[in-house]
């Protein structure tokens, strides 16, 4: 069985980069990787998904984020006979965004924090134990500065996987008080979870480490928790 590794962060943290990193160094290195991100954008729920982050289905708070959390955990129920063929097919699959994501903009969107640990637990207990989809051996969340994710969200975002949008502005995205309450909602679930690890993207300065220097750390945290 393969090992499971997530990279997850607020849109514009760097997510899909450290992942085209961690690929790359995997294969130069020995091991049979498969990557995949998440949402899907394929299948009933993927296609569902796209509409609510395209917003026609309102703004992200029209939305209620039980309905919204069922649909991105659907997705995952769909696709999970295929991961779970991947992990008995390849050394590693790594995946760009999986449940803590859903957990994290989800909750953003509630203000009480009793009611956001409720729908934690929610998720949790709906996307592991009732859809019981795979469990990730490892998640890193990328704590970087909010004023590079203002940055890169301000940047054209381009490629295949924003083919979703149909030329429309993603709904997360475009809301960088969201983006702020998101990246407390990943600190929350890395003091709470052991398999939910920040990696500090940051200097002593609080500046933006380079991209180089963030995947040797990802890399010297994979070994030190003997998942590489």
């Amino acid at each position: 069985m393969g090992k499971f590794i997530v990279i997850e962060g607020m849109d514009g943290s760097g997510k899909s980069t450290q992942t085209k990193k961690l690929n790359e160094y995997l294969n130069k290195h020995g091991y049979k990787v498969k990557t995949f991100h998440f949402p899907s954008g394929e299948g009933f729920y993927g296609n569902i998904v796209n509409r609510f982050l395209r917003g026609d289905y309102g703004r992200a708070e029209d939305v209620d984020p039980y309905f919204a959390a069922f649909v991105f955990a659907g997705d995952r129920k769909e696709m999970s006979d295929t991961v779970n063929g991947w992990l008995e097919e390849y050394d590693i699959v790594l995946m760009d965004r999986y449940t803590f994501s859903n957990i994290a903009y989800q909750c953003a969107k509630i203000d009480s924090v009793k009611e956001q640990k409720k729908l934690r637990d929610w998720i949790f207990t709906l996307e592991f134990d009732i859809f019981n989809i795979p469990k990730p051996d490892m998640s890193i969340f990328l704590g970087v500065p909010m004023s590079f994710v203002k940055h890169q969200l301000g940047r054209e975002r381009v490629g295949e996987e924003r083919d979703y949008l149909n030329g429309k502005a993603d709904i997360h995205e475009k809301d960088m008080s969201l983006q702020y309450r998101v990246g407390e909602q990943y600190r929350i679930m890395c003091s709470e979870r052991d398999e939910m690890v920040m990696m500090d993207c940051t200097n002593d300065q609080g500046h933006m480490l380079n991209g180089d220097r963030i995947h040797k750390n990802i890399i010297k945290l994979l070994k030190e928790k003997e998942i590489i």
